[in-house]
Order: C-alpha cells, then sequence, then structure tokens
C-alpha cells in the first residue's frame, strides 16, 4: 500500500545514526566472510598461476579459488547458523536488490530437516555456506560445461563488490577475494586492501562483531595479511599503471629489520610480479651463499628463487607472447639479482632444479649448459627434473638427450623424457605410447591432450582400451578441455573399449558436453554398448563431423583395410565354415585367407566373434597359427608335455604385455584350460588376462573359480575381486560355503569389491529359508577368527550396519594387531561414515604404530580437496591428530552432520 509513498528525506545528522544493514540476499556471504579463516595453498605453483590466469584472460573467467597462492577456509556451520539466525537486518532502502547475487539456500541434514520443519513456515530457513558452497557461488569447477555466462560472472562480482564497501572483517574479506578471483577489475578495492595488508596489526583473529555495519578496529591473523599482499600484487600485475605510492610503501616494508621470515617471503613473491627482482629489496642477500656472509633460512632462499620464476612467468613466458608486441624477453643481466647463479652450487637440491627450471624459463643464453650438467647432479631427483626442463629448451640437442633417455632401462627416467618431449609435440610421443611402463604411457597421454589436434585423437584412441586403468583414465581426463568435434568420438571410444571406471568417465563428460548418452549403461554388455554408440551417432544429434575422419586415419595406419576388402575376407570365411574341407571352394579360400596381412588378421577375429555358429578347429589350428604367434601358442597348449604347455602360456603373457589378448584368443585359451591340471600354467595363463575385463576373460575365471585345484579357484576369486563388477558376486557366493579356508577367504574378499548389497544376505532358493542362504551375514559367527574378520570387512565395504559396528569394535580390541587390521580395513573400506570415529581414536590413541594406521586411513576417506588445510606429512603424529580433531569439530560438530559412531 505504501509502494508509491515518496520517501522523506533524512536530516544528515539523523541519517549518520542509522546503521546500514546488509542486503537480505547476502546474509549468509556476510557472516560467513566475517572470520578470519585464510589458509595457505599448499599446491600453489606459480606456473599453474600463470597457466590459469591468461586462460582465464581469453575466456572471461573468474580465476578458480583451487590456483590460488591463499584460499579462504571454512568455518563451523552450527556457528554460522546460530550467528544468521540472530541478526535481523533490513534491506537498505537505498540499495536495489539488482546490486547483488541472491545465493541458494543450503540442503540441511535429515534430522534437523525434521526438527526444523514445524517452524519452517513462520521463519525462513538462513543459508549456510561452507567452502564447498563458497566455491560453488562462484564457478562449479567439477563439471566441464559450467562455465558462468557474462551476466552470471558480473553478478558474482558485484556480490563482493557490495559487501567490499563495509569497513569490517566481511568487507574486508570480499576485497581480498575479489581481487583474487578478478583482479582486472578490482582496482577501485587497492586502497581496503592495503589498510589489511600494511596498517592492520598483525594477531590472533577474535570473533566477529555482532554489528555487520560498524567499523571493525580487530587485529587480523598474519593469513589474511598475506592474502590481502598476494591480492595487492595481482591487482598491480593487470593494471594500466602501478601507483607509486602503494609500490613505495610495499618496499619500505621490506626495509624493515623485524620482519618474519614468512613476512618477507610473501613480499618477495607480491613484487615479483610487476617488479624485477634485481630491484626488489634485500632479495639479493637471501640468496647469498659466500662465506663473508651468513646465510639466509632456506625457507627465505626458497621463496626468493620462487619470486625469480614467478617474475620469469609474468614477462618471460612463451604463452604470454602475444600481449608483448615486443615478443619473448630475451636474459638481461639487469633485472636479476647479481649473484643468482651462485644458487647454481647451492647445497638445497630443491634450489638447484628450481634454477636449472628458472634458466630454462627466462631463455638464459647458458640454460641448456646447465640443464645438461644438472643430469649428472648427485640427487637423483635434480637429475629428473633436468630431463623434464631440457622440453622447454628448443634446440636439436636437447631433443636427442630427451631420446636418448626416452630409450633408457630405469622407467622414472622414460617418465621425465616423456614430459620433456610433450612439449614438442604428438610426433614425439608416438614412439612412446606402446612402452611397456604404464607410468610411461600416462604421461604420453597427458602430452598428447595438450595438443587438441586430429593426429592426437587418432594415437589417444589407442591408448582408450590400454592395459592400465591410470592410463585409460588419463586419457578422458586429458581431452577434457577439448573441443567437441575432437573429444565426442574418443569418449564414444572410452564408453565401447574402456574399463568400467572409463565408461563411467566417459559417459559423464558425454552428457556434460551434449546431454545425450545419459541412456547408455555402464554395465552393458561390449555388444550392446556398441550398438547404442551406432544409434547415438547415426541420430545426427552428435557434434560428430570428426567421426568419420577419425575412423577413416584409423583405418589408413591399418594398412587400409577398406569395406571392399573387407567383404572379400568375409567371403573366404564364410566359405570355410560352410564348405567341406575337401571341396575346390574350401581350398581356394584357405589359400586366399592363408596369405593376409596382421591387419586383415583383426578382420578375420572380428567374424569369428561375430559369428553364433561353431567355427571348425582347423581355422584355429592350422589357419591362424600359421598367421599369428598367439594362436600358435594355443596350439602349442594341447601338447601332453607339461614343459610345452607351460611355454605356451609363457608366450602369451609375454604378447599380452603390451597389447590385450583378442577376445577370440582367450575364447580358444578357455576351451583348452577345460582340461588343464597343471597349476603353474593355470597360473601364467590368469596373469594373461588378469587385467582385461571383457565377457571370453570373465568366463575363463568363471572356469578357474569351479576347477578341482583350490588354488586355481583362488586364481579366479583374484580375478572377479580386481574388476569388482556387481554381476561377480552372484558367481562367488557358492564358494563362500567352500571346504578350503583360504578359497573362502579369496571369494570373501572378492565379493566385497563387487559392490553388490545381494551377497550380504545371499540368494534364496524356492523352498529354502532365509537363515540357510549362503551369504556373507551367514559368515559371521564361522568358528575361524579370519573368515569373521574378512567377513565383515566385506559387509563394511557393502555398507552393511551390522558389519560396519562389528568393525567399529574390533577398532577397540585389546591386542594392537587386532586394532591395526581393523583401522586399517575401515580406511580401505571408502566409508566416509568411519570418518569420525576414526578422529576420535586418534585423540586417545598411544600406540605409535596404530596411530599412524588411522591417520593413513583417514587420509584414504577424506579427499585431498577437503582435508584440513594445515595438515603436513612431516608434522608429528600427535600434532596431525590434534589437527584432525580441529578440522572436525570445527566442521562436523551440528547436530545433524554426525556421521556414525557405531552407538
Amino acid at each position: 500500500m505504501l509502494q508509491n509513498v515518496r520517501e522523506t528525506p533524512l536530516a544528515a545528522s539523523l541519517k549518520e545514526k542509522v546503521t546500514r544493514k546488509v542486503p537480505k540476499d547476502l546474509e549468509g556471504l556476510q557472516v560467513y566472510l566475517s572470520h578470519d579463516l585464510w589458509v595457505r595453498n599448499h599446491n600453489w605453483s606459480p606456473e599453474q598461476e600463470w597457466n590459469t590466469f591468461q586462460k582465464n584472460k581469453t575466456e572471461s573467467q573468474l580465476a578458480p579459488l583451487e590456483v590460488q597462492r591463499w584460499v579462504f577456509g571454512s568455518v563451523d556451520q552450527k556457528t554460522l547458523l546460530s550467528e544468521i539466525g540472530g541478526q535481523q537486518p533490513e534491506t537498505n532502502p537505498e540499495q536495489t536488490a539488482a546490486e547483488s547475487e541472491s545465493t541458494s539456500e543450503q540442503p540441511v541434514p535429515e534430522q534437523t530437516a525434521k526438527s526444523d520443519s514445524k517452524a519452517s513456515d513462520k521463519q525462513q530457513k538462513p543459508e549456510s555456506w561452507s567452502f564447498n558452497a563458497f566455491q560453488d557461488f562462484f564457478s562449479d569447477q567439477k563439471k566441464h560445461r559450467s562455465k558462468l555466462s557474462e551476466n552470471q560472472r558480473s553478478d558474482k562480482l558485484v556480490a563482493l563488490q557490495e559487501l567490499s564497501t563495509w569497513d569490517n572483517l566481511a568487507g574486508w574479506n570480499a576485497a581480498i577475494l575479489w581481487a583474487t578471483i578478478s583482479p582486472a577489475t578490482a582496482i577501485e578495492a587497492l586502497p581496503v586492501l592495503e589498510k589489511v595488508a600494511l596498517d592492520q596489526t598483525n594477531a590472533s583473529p577474535n570473533k566477529s562483531g555482532n554489528d555487520p555495519g560498524k567499523p571493525d578496529q580487530r587485529a587480523v591473523s598474519e593469513a589474511m595479511q598475506h592474502a590481502a599482499l598476494n591480492a595487492i600484487s595481482l591487482v598491480l600485475s593487470q593494471a594500466d599503471a602501478i601507483p607509486l605510492e602503494t609500490r613505495t610503501k610495499l618496499s619500505q616494508r621490506l626495509q624493515r629489520p623485524d620482519l618474519s621470515v614468512e613476512q618477507r617471503s610473501e613480499l618477495y613473491l607480491t613484487l615479483a610480479r610487476f617488479m624485477s627482482p634485481a630491484s626488489i629489496p634485500s632479495l639479493d642477500r637471501s640468496l647469498e651463499i659466500s662465506e663473508q656472509s651468513t646465510i639466509a633460512p632456506k625457507q627465505l632462499r626458497r621463496a626468493a628463487l620462487q619470486a625469480c620464476i614467478l617474475h620469469g612467468h609474468w614477462f618471460h613466458s612463451e604463452q604470454g607472447q602475444p600481449d608483448h608486441p615486443e615478443g619473448i624477453q630475451t636474459f638481461n643481466p639487469e633485472e636479476w639479482p647479481a649473484n643468482i647463479m651462485q644458487v647454481r652450487w647451492d647445497t638445497d637440491a630443491e634450489m638447484r632444479w628450481n634454477f636449472g627450471y628458472w634458466a630454462a624459463l627466462i631463455h638464459h643464453s647458458d640454460a641448456e649448459t646447465i640443464l645438461i650438467s644438472q643430469l649428472r647432479d648427485a640427487d637423483r631427483t635434480v637429475q629428473i627434473k633436468a630431463i623434464e626442463h631440457l622440453g622447454m629448451m628448443r634446440s636439436e640437442t636437447a631433443l636427442q638427450v630427451l631420446k636418448e633417455y626416452a630409450a633408457r632401462p630405469a622407467e622414472n627416467l622414460r617418465v621425465a623424457a616423456a614430459k620433456g618431449l610433450s612439449s614438442w609435440g604428438p610426433m614425439h610421443l608416438i614412439p612412446l605410447k606402446n612402452d611397456t611402463s604404464s607410468a610411461v604411457r600416462l604421461e604420453v597421454a597427458w602430452g598428447l591432450g595438450k595438443t587438441p589436434t586430429a593426429e592426437s585423437a587418432l594415437h589417444l584412441r589407442s591408448l582408450i582400451n590400454d592395459r592400465s586403468s591410470q592410463v585409460q583414465s588419463t586419457v578422458i581426463q586429458a581431452i577434457s578441455d577439448w573441443p567437441d568435434d575432437l573429444a565426442v568420438p574418443l569418449l564414444l571410444d572410452g564408453i565401447q573399449e574402456g574399463i568400467y571406471k572409463t565408461r563411467r568417465q566417459s559417459i559423464l563428460q558425454l552428457v556434460d558436453r551434449t546431454g545425450l548418452g545419459g541412456s547408455i549403461s555402464i554395465e552393458a554388455s561390449h555388444q550392446e554398448r556398441v550398438a547404442a554408440v551406432n544409434d547415438l551417432v547415426q541420430s545426427g544429434r552428435l557434434p560428430g563431423s570428426f567421426w568419420g575422419q577419425l575412423m577413416q586415419q584409423g583405418l589408413k595406419t591399418n594398412q587400409e583395410v577398406n569395406q571392399g576388402r573387407t567383404a572379400e575376407l568375409q567371403s573366404y570365411f564364410q566359405t570355410l565354415i560352410n564348405q567341406p574341407r575337401e571341396s575346390a571352394e574350401y581350398q581356394q579360400a584357405y589359400q586366399e585367407l592363408a596369405n593376409i596381412s596382421p591387419a586383415e588378421v583383426k578382420v578375420l577375429e572380428k567374424l569369428i566373434r561375430e559369428t553364433s555358429i561353431e567355427i571348425p578347429g582347423e581355422i584355429y589350428t592350422d589357419l591362424l597359427a600359421d598367421l599369428s604367434p598367439e594362436y600358435a601358442a594355443l596350439n602349442q597348449l594341447t601338447s601332453p608335455h607339461i614343459n610345452d604347455r607351460r611355454e605356451a602360456a609363457q608366450q602369451l603373457f609375454v604378447s599380452s604385455q603390451n597389447i590385450s589378448l583378442n577376445p577370440v584368443v582367450v575364447a580358444r585359451l578357455r576351451k583348452l584350460m577345460a582340461h588343464e591340471q597343471d597349476r603353474l600354467v593355470w597360473r601364467i595363463v590368469m596373469s594373461s588376462v588378469e587385467k582385461d575385463n571383457y565377457e571370453e576373460a570373465a568366463q575363463l575365471a568363471l572356469l578357474a573359480i569351479n576347477h578341482n585345484w583350490p588354488d586355481i579357484r583362488i586364481l579366479g576369486c583374484e580375478y572377479f575381486g580386481s574388476h569388482g563388477l556387481p554381476q561377480y558376486a552372484i558367481w562367488l557366493l557358492p564358494l563362500l560355503d567352500d571346504k578350503n579356508h583360504s578359497v573362502q577367504l579369496a571369494a570373501i574378499q572378492a565379493i566385497g569389491q563387487c559392490h553388490n548389497p545381494i551377497a550380504i544376505s545371499g540368494t534364496q532358493k524356492p523352498g529354502e529359508s532365509q537363515n540357510s542362504a549362503t551369504s556373507l551375514r551367514s559368515l559371521m559367527t564361522h568358528s575361524n577368527r579370519r573368515v569373521r574378520f574378512e567377513t565383515v570387512v566385506a559387509l563394511s565395504r557393502l555398507g552393511d550396519f551390522a558389519g560396519m559396528q562389528e568393525l567399529l569394535r574390533l577398532s577397540n580390541d585389546t591386542h594392537i594387531s587386532t586394532r591395526k587390521e581393523a583401522v586399517r580395513e575401515m580406511g580401505n573400506s571408502g566409508q566416509t561414515r568411519f570418518v569420525e570415529p576414526l578422529i576420535q581414536m586418534a585423540w586417545t590413541e598411544r600406540n605409535n604404530t596404530t596411530l599412524k594406521e588411522i591417520l593413513s586411513s583417514l587420509d584414504k576417506l577424506v579427499p585431498e580437496s577437503e582435508r584440513p588445510a594445515s595438515l603436513n606429512p612431516q608434522l608429528d603424529q600427535s600434532d596431525r591428530a590434534k589437527i584432525w580433531m580441529n578440522w572436525w569439530q570445527s566442521q562436523h560438530s551440528g547436530q545433524g552432520s554426525r556421521l556414525f559412531t557405531g552407538r
């Protein structure tokens, strides 16, 4: 009724007494920012920061929080809720809602939701904030396509700009965050940043005041001052002109003798983004190692060299060349400390290899000589880093050295060489993609992913079905930033040919990119997945213009097995399986197929696999045995002599190390192994297919678990456990009653990996009571202690409450060995419900070995991004336990957030 009534102007004296109120839609953000929660990001690197800011500059994105040197931490959710609930701010009539972004209400735990359901009608639930919610407020970095639109990006900055006008802790934090994620737009925040970084008293933060509109005179932490210094540096690095007064203040601060090592280190890095290291006060003294002077602390020395590297990225990196009309700058001695070359002989290995990196980064004239000399360094890490850094040198000598190390026997040297060669382009990585080391192939995948071209895509395609699941996963991650027309065909290949995890990654990224493919079942058979992918391609809804090009190039590499030749081979094959062996047609077709190329053998194998009728044995024993060593080995497996069969199994194993055995080979192998009684032959054969997750390999393992020898049954259990598909649990259930305890234990362990809850209570046959069904739960009272323990572990992995409760009880056993084993399995279970009891145990555990196991399990259950920021492996175990307890109390002490106590 009063919306059209004109506002009565207030007298100036009365206006001054009106307390500013936080806009309603910013209450949650304001309360969250009213805490001093800055922590150092120990994963920060100058290279990652520079690459991120360059990428975001071209794509107009906000800089992700996780790449910043200083990040805003977290706070107790219960405290936040009470603080927000206690405030009843009114929207300032002079401010409009259009100036800020409404933040979405966070979900509350189920228990809290029930208890507050009656009050929800009377009062709207306040916003709750956490570190994850804070990140989501700006951008969801987890999704490939979730980049903020221009309007959304503007709204996010407006929210911070609005809060940055408040002269209190929330306003200061908002100003720092604004400058951190969008420094190019935050020049207006410079006075606030200078106040926090240079004028505020350095002390431990106190609790927030209740009045958000009152100027805050409290001291701030050293971490917050450092975050403000970092923000100033980012703003000035993006500014058109650097205010002389600000630059002078920062330089004068470095000349104070009472500065701590941490403050001086931060100032070095702050100034390095817009000042030459030679002009940064005292930086040269920190690098001095002469006998006449006192050597600076290691932390300060490393920070000084890190500042030189940071300056090198901002002024000498090749990626910055388009922004500099002069092009890449060459080495200028006046730009750097006069004594920087002394670092080459520093006693600290980290200083030496960072020096080599700096020399390569700034294009020092002696960079190549320095790196080559570091190949003979006494420290192994310096040698490895020198190989990697040679990739930054654009010289034939560096390339030849990298190629030489790529052929060395030592795996870590080949891995480093692959990293170095990645900057030279795909053609130099291609020879390494078939390396026997999965770690090398993984680096090849990352390297090829740096160059989104048709050539890279073609070779990444061959790594999609690599024997190593990590390599497969890396391929999908490496193409996450590729354009759709190059990435989508590889994702479709991942769905068809990848293992379970690879298929899941591929489908998620495909859906994220196109919105299509979500109906494809990850657990479908290979044939069903191929059919689903073909339907998707033929629908015409995918950006698949590159699909045909990629397929065509792939066929060219396979010696041009075109459609006409494929049809011809199919005709010969049909003649073999339909005509009698004595006929002239059969003999002619046999002679034609006896002279096919290795690429055409693959076509023949495909025809065999797609044929539903029985294939004559002579095709394997006579025809294919002369064309492929794998089929010759299959022939040898029929020998009555055990040494011949062992030799044949060894031949199959050697062949499987380069590329997985063809499913046709494995299907034939299964038939031959049905009568094999030699345990060594079985062990070698199962080792040949242990990493292959396709139907024929699973059928071979099914044959193994039904063998009369116990150790062969164990081999089958180990195969199913390593791949862990839900359907395998059904096949393993009968082994829970095996008379051999070793087989029984192997079956229990494998079932725990299969993630099929049907194993908890088993399958009930008609006329059979539930209690008599073979199941994990029926083994909880087994007479054998080891069987009982493994059963509890498997039940815990499957999320069974009774199993987890029993495992928790065992973790409090009086025997140290039992406690350690139970704690270890809690970490391996993947159940985050164990986090709270583990932290409680860490707080009270006095045995060092058990405490070490507890801390290890916590690292397994809590993702690295969510662990306490102050957690450091170099700290004492008791200190780490204290950090975990403080972290838990600050994040999960609310009534609705308790995960699991076992009570």
